[in-house]
Formats: structure tokens, sequence, C-alpha cells
């Protein structure tokens, strides 16, 4: 399935260090699936704290395993999931901020 321009305005391209447009455009990673859902639901919200270095920790583990453990990209693709001095992808970023700030919960995610 292909990603949809409102997906790759707003998520892929703000938040991903790892987007590369016309490259995978077929492949999505779990945190693009969920955002999706959320904003078919609706429920877009626009992040202007884009600091990467800001995740809480706690937050950051509890969405590694609300994710990660679920994405296609884990096994090889994912630098991410090897090392967690490196970049998480936009989707992880991105829901991780939110669930941080609030905006949304674990629930979310899950459904």
């Amino acid at each position: 399935m292909n990603k949809n321009e409102t997906l790759v305005r707003n998520l892929c391209l703000p938040y991903c260090c790892y987007y590369k447009k016309g490259k995978n455009e077929d492949f999505r990673c779990r945190g693009a699936v969920v955002v999706e859902r959320l904003m078919r639901s609706g429920r877009l919200f626009i992040l202007e704290d884009e600091n990467r270095n800001n995740l809480d920790p706690a937050v950051t583990e509890v969405t590694v395993h609300l994710l990660c453990s679920h994405c296609d990209f884990r096994e090889e693709d994912c630098d991410f999931a090897h090392n967690r001095n490196a970049q998480p992808c936009g989707g992880f970023f991105y829901l991780a901020r939110l669930l941080g700030t609030g905006k949304i919960t674990e629930q979310d995610i899950k459904e």
C-alpha cells in the first residue's frame, strides 16, 4: 500500500531522518501505520517541538514495546532496534512525543 501524501507531508518528511522520497514507497514503519490510522480517525496532531533528544526514557521504552515488536523493519533495517543511540524513525518519534505529552494513550497505539 502506497503512503498517502498527507502522511508523507505530516510525518515522513518532517520527522523521519530515514525517509527517502521515491525509495521503498510501498513500505511503512509501524509508527506510520499507527499515525495513518489516527489520521483517518481525525486525530492528527501537529508537534511544534521536534527535539528528538528530548524523549522521556520511560516513554521511549513503552513506545519500543508498543511499536517496535510489530514493525516490519525491526529485524534487518532498523538501526534504533539494534542501538538505542541511533535515531528512531519518524513514526516512533512522533508517537512517543504524543504519548509523552498525553495527547494519545497507549491504547491509541495498540488499537
